[in-house]
């Protein structure tokens, strides 16, 4: 099912299938997930763990396949997420593309389309964004979306991370 799309951007609901194309594109690579996972990468039973367990198959929340809609090559994650970080529901969106396709724009524009589906689709009144303090290319994304620091939060399994908010 198709969640969102933009001009160069498909964002679907996530299968099995995916599971190779996002280990090699994302999973494998320590550059991709060191602020991620704070680690050098899983390997790929650990992948299929958490795409089973993390992915969303068949809803528009929760973390999806992001496509390049003119070669339809799978080129990462992204998805829009309820959360409660800041003791209320709310709603944070994120990415996590291949290492081939960052510097090309494609994280500004699944991060607009998201904010955009937040706001309109599920019509709340602010969006969040989670980031590692030390991934600066996110939070300078995350900054040109709008969004302002707002407070570090600890989750579960990930450590710190800074959290960035926009009211609408």
């Amino acid at each position: 099912m198709i969640i969102l799309e933009t001009d160069r951007l498909l964002l679907r609901t996530t299968t099995l299938d995916d599971t190779s194309d996002l280990y090699e594109q994302v999973f494998s690579n320590k550059d991709v997930v060191q602020f991620t996972f704070g680690r050098e990468g899983l390997n790929i039973e650990e992948t299929e763990n958490f795409i089973k367990n993390n992915c969303n198959f068949d809803s528009k929340l929760g973390l999806s396949t992001l496509i390049e809609k003119n070669s339809g090559n799978i080129i990462g994650l992204a998805g829009n997420i309820q959360c409660n970080y800041l003791d209320e529901k709310d709603y944070e969106f994120g990415f996590i593309l291949g290492k081939d396709f960052w510097g090309q724009g494609y994280a500004t524009e699944i991060g607009k389309a998201q904010i955009n589906f937040i706001k309109n689709e599920l019509k709340a009144k602010r969006v969040l964004a989670l980031v590692h303090k030390n991934n600066i290319a996110s939070i300078k994304t995350i900054e040109k979306l709008g969004l302002i620091h707002l407070t570090t939060v600890a989750t579960d399994g990930r450590g710190n991370r800074e959290v960035y908010i926009k009211l609408f």
